[in-house]
C-alpha cells in the first residue's frame, strides 16, 4: 500500500508539472493556434465537475459571499489538483483568550432579552466547524450517446454528500474539557440533473444548514431553517427559483407553565417535536437586486413527562421577504434588508424552539398559537474607499407572547468600520447598542458596547481571513440590568472592561 501511495503521489506531481508547463506555454503563446494546441477542450469529466461545483455552491451567509471570489485563486486551484475527485474540506475556526478587569476569564456582554450581541471583542468562546463534502457524477450512466447537451450541461446525474463536525468551548473552561461540546449539525446528500428540462433541480435529504441568512457583525441568523428532513431546491421558473422542504426538530425540556412562579423542573423532562414546511421563491429579479419570498407553516407538539404532563400543542405560519443588492457601494459589497411576520410555532423564523432562561436553567417556551412576532433587519458590508471598509446593522423586533411573558421589544443598532493601512494591517472599531423593553419581566433598559481591535489579516477587505486581532472592549448598561449582564464578576456593576487576543479563519 505504501509503494502504491508513493507511486500515485509521484504520478500526481508529474502531472502537475505538465499542467504548469502547459499554462506557462499558453501564457507566452504568440498565436491563437498555439493556444488551442496547449489548451484542449475540457473533457466530459471536467464538464461534470464544473457543473457539480456550480450547482452545489452556497452563497447565502456573509462568510460564503466573502469566500466566493477566492474560490478560483491559484492556491485553491493547486489544492484541487491534488484533492480533485476525492473530498472538499472547508472550515471555520475562532479561538483565543480574554479576561476581565475583575480577574476572571472574559464574559460576553449581552442585553437580557436581546437575541444577539455585537461580536467584535465580545465572543468568549472557541468555535470550530469542519465540513467534509464530496461531489459525485456519472458521465455515462443514463445516456451513453450524448454526454453533453447542446447548451453545455451534462446529461448524467450529479450528487453531493456532506458531513459537518462542530466543536465548542467557552473561555471559562479553556484549561479543561468540562464544558467541551461536540455536535453533528450536518449529514446530508443531494442528487441533481435528473431532468433534462431542469438541470439545476436538486433533491436532498438528511440533516443540513438550510436557508440561513445572517447579520455578520452580531452573528444573528434572522432566518434559519436548518434541521433534518428533505425536499427539493433550485426548480427554475421564468421569474426565479423555487425550493420546498419538510424540516423536523426534536429535543427535551422541562415543561414550562404560563405561571412564572412555577418554574420548570430540569430533572423531569418531556420530548418536544416540531415540523415545518418551508416554501421559498428566490433569485427573483427586482429593482436594485434580487428578492426572496418565503412562507413557513409549523406544528409543535409535546410528549409526556414522568408526571404524565404535556405542554400544549401549537401551530403557526410565518412570512419572510428578503432583498439583496449585490455590488453595493463597492464591487464586493452587498446589502440585505428583510421583513418578517410570524405566528405561533412559526414565529421563531427557524426550525427550532423559543427558549427562556430562569434561575434553574434554560427551557423551551411552548408557543401560544395566538402569539406573534414582527421583525425588520437591515445590514450591508462594503468597501466604499480604498482604505475603509464598513458594516452597519439594524434590527427591530416586537413579540407578543400572549401569555405571562407579555410583550417584548428589541431594538439594535451598530456599526463596524475598519481602516486598512495596507494589505495586512488594519484597525477595527465596533460600537453597538441593544434596547429591550420586556413587560412580562417589568424590565427595560439598554446596553452599549464599544471595541477597538488592531488586526493582521491576509488581505485588505472587511472579511479577509485569516485574521489575528488584539482587542479591548468596554460595555455599560442600565441600572435595571444590574445582575443580568456579565455573570458573577459584574453582578453588582453597570459597566465593565474585557481584553484579549483572537484569531478567526475560514476557507
Amino acid at each position: 500500500m505504501q509503494q502504491d501511495y508513493e507511486a500515485r503521489t509521484q504520478a500526481l506531481e508529474k502531472r502537475l508539472e505538465q499542467l504548469e508547463a502547459a499554462t506557462v506555454s499558453t501564457n507566452r503563446s504568440p498565436t491563437n493556434a498555439t493556444a488551442a494546441t496547449t489548451n484542449p477542450p475540457p473533457t466530459v469529466a471536467q464538464v461534470y465537475q464544473d457543473f457539480a461545483n456550480q450547482q452545489f455552491g452556497r452563497d447565502l451567509e456573509s462568510s460564503e459571499w466573502a469566500m466566493a471570489p477566492v474560490q478560483t485563486r491559484p492556491l485553491k486551484e493547486r489544492v484541487e489538483q491534488i484533492l480533485n475527485n476525492y473530498m472538499d474540506i472547508g472550515g471555520y475556526f475562532r479561538a483565543g483568550y480574554g479576561r476581565d478587569e475583575q480577574g476572571g476569564p472574559q464574559p460576553a456582554f449581552q442585553a437580557p432579552g436581546a437575541f444577539a450581541k455585537y461580536r467584535l471583542g465580545n465572543e468568549a468562546v472557541e468555535d470550530l466547524e469542519l465540513p467534509f463534502g464530496k461531489n459525485w457524477y456519472a458521465p455515462e450512466l443514463f445516456n451513453p450517446d450524448a454526454a453533453v447537451r447542446p447548451d453545455g450541461t451534462p446529461t448524467g446525474p450529479i450528487a453531493h454528500t456532506q458531513v459537518r463536525l462542530a466543536f465548542y468551548q467557552p473561555y471559562a473552561s479553556s484549561g479543561s474539557s468540562s464544558d467541551f461540546q461536540t455536535s453533528l449539525p450536518e449529514a446530508w446528500a443531494a442528487v441533481g440533473n435528473v431532468f433534462a428540462a431542469q438541470p439545476s433541480l436538486k433533491f436532498w435529504g438528511g440533516n443540513r444548514f438550510y436557508r440561513r441568512q445572517d447579520i455578520y457583525i452580531d452573528d444573528f441568523f434572522f432566518y434559519n431553517m436548518s434541521g433534518a428532513g428533505g425536499g427539493f431546491e433550485d426548480l427554475e421558473l421564468p421569474f426565479g427559483k423555487v425550493a420546498l422542504a419538510w424540516i423536523g426538530n426534536g429535543t427535551q425540556s422541562g415543561i414550562y407553565s404560563s405561571d412564572i412562579a412555577a418554574l420548570p423542573d430540569p430533572d423531569n423532562v418531556a420530548g418536544f417535536s416540531k415540523q415545518s414546511l418551508d416554501l421559498s421563491l428566490y433569485d427573483v429579479p427586482v429593482l436594485w437586486g434580487k428578492a426572496e419570498f418565503a412562507i413557513v407553516g409549523a406544528l409543535e407538539n409535546s410528549g409526556k413527562d414522568a408526571l404524565d404532563q404535556q405542554a400544549p400543542d401549537s401551530s403557526g405560519v410565518a412570512f419572510t421577504f428578503l432583498h439583496t443588492h449585490e455590488h453595493f457601494l463597492s464591487e464586493d459589497g452587498f446589502n440585505r434588508i428583510s421583513l418578517q411576520f410570524g405566528t405561533g410555532a412559526a414565529k421563531t423564523f427557524t426550525s427550532g424552539y423559543e427558549t427562556e432562561t430562569f434561575t434553574n436553567g434554560t427551557f423551551i417556551i411552548p408557543d401560544n398559537t395566538s402569539s406573534w412576532r414582527f421583525r425588520v433587519t437591515e445590514n450591508f458590508i462594503a468597501q466604499p474607499w480604498e482604505h475603509v471598509s464598513i458594516s452597519p446593522a439594524f434590527v427591530y423586533q416586537y413579540t407578543d407572547y400572549h401569555n405571562a411573558l407579555g410583550n417584548r421589544q428589541w431594538v439594535s443598532g451598530g456599526v463596524r468600520p475598519i481602516y486598512h493601512f495596507n494589505n495586512y494591517f488594519s484597525l477595527a472599531f465596533e460600537g453597538g447598542v441593544d434596547y429591550v423593553k420586556d413587560t412580562g419581566a417589568d424590565l427595560s433598559g439598554a446596553l452599549y458596547k464599544f471595541s477597538l481591535a488592531p488586526q493582521v489579516s491576509l488581505g485588505n477587505q472587511f472579511l479577509s481571513r485569516p485574521v489575528i486581532r488584539a482587542y479591548v472592549t468596554y460595555a455599560t448598561w442600565s441600572k435595571s440590568f444590574e445582575g443580568l449582564v456579565g455573570g458573577n464578576d459584574y453582578a453588582n456593576d453597570t459597566s465593565g472592561w474585557t481584553w484579549g487576543i483572537q484569531m478567526e479563519s475560514w476557507w
